[in-house]
């Protein structure tokens, strides 16, 4: 599965990962492994205005991917 990272996230681990993700399992538990793997990313990850796209669909944590979704991470913005 590919998931794309943006703005402060891309600039911690990279733009772009390829991750083993089972079809069926949810946003969640690759939100979780991508922690896993990456615990300097968690705060941001963890945040409640972090948003998460698939196909440029605002998706939920308890979403169900198929075996072709690319999986978008925003972090929260700040802004003035």
């Amino acid at each position: 599965m590919k998931v794309l990272l943006y703005g402060r996230l891309a600039e911690a681990i990279g733009p772009e990962l390829e991750m083993g993700a089972t079809p069926g399992c949810s946003v969640a538990s690759v939100r979780d492994s991508l922690i896993a793997s990456h615990p300097e990313i968690e705060s941001m990850l963890r945040k409640r205005r972090a948003l998460t796209f698939i196909g440029g669909q605002l998706v939920r944590d308890d979403h169900l991917l198929t075996g072709d979704d690319t999986l978008e991470f925003l972090p929260p913005v700040s802004g003035g």
